[in-house]
């Protein structure tokens, strides 16, 4: 298969305790076009990876680096109750939460709430964890003739930036 194909499929994904934590159906299908940043890195290598036919069904391992990254300690924040503007939170709950430096805002987790402070997991809820999907194609279509893949763009608005007067990097200097 070619990166830029578009392709629908079925998938059910599965952590390495064997629960389920998403998928697709034939009434319900994934659907993605390659090389543009549309699914998960090592997801996406191993549909590459595939014949492309219809029907065709594997099964593969993604590692947490190429899935949703290592769960990191950091990112696991304690907010005094007096500080959640939302006060009516519940362990388990996601929440969209904002920096007070960049004003962005992200979704967390309410891991516990004890004795008044609430503890926040920024972490995506499956990072840290080795995934397991199994794979039908149902079609692939073939890549447009003009493809341009997100990295691609991504290096040619770059090079404009440089010779716009962006960042001029250590290239010009």
């Amino acid at each position: 298969m070619e990166i830029g194909s578009t392709v629908t499929l079925t998938y059910t994904g599965k952590t390495d305790d064997g629960e389920v934590f998403g998928f697709a159906t034939a009434d319900s299908p994934m659907k993605f076009q390659t090389g543009m940043d549309m699914a998960i890195d090592g997801f996406e290598r191993e549909i590459l990876a595939m014949e492309g036919k219809p029907g065709e069904k594997k099964t593969f391992t993604v590692d947490q680096y190429e899935a949703y990254g290592e769960y990191l300690d950091d990112f696991v924040q304690r907010v005094p109750m007096e500080q959640v503007p939302k006060g009516n939170v519940k362990v388990g709950q996601r929440i969209w939460m904002s920096s007070s430096k960049d004003g962005v805002s992200s979704p967390v987790t309410v891991k516990a709430v004890e004795d008044g402070i609430v503890v926040f997991d920024m972490n995506h809820p499956l990072a840290g964890r080795n995934l397991t999907f199994e794979v039908e194609l149902l079609e692939v279509e073939d890549a447009p003739e003009n493809f341009v893949s997100a990295q691609e763009k991504a290096e040619h608005l770059k090079q404009q930036s440089k010779l716009l007067g962006g960042d001029q990097g250590d290239d010009f200097r």
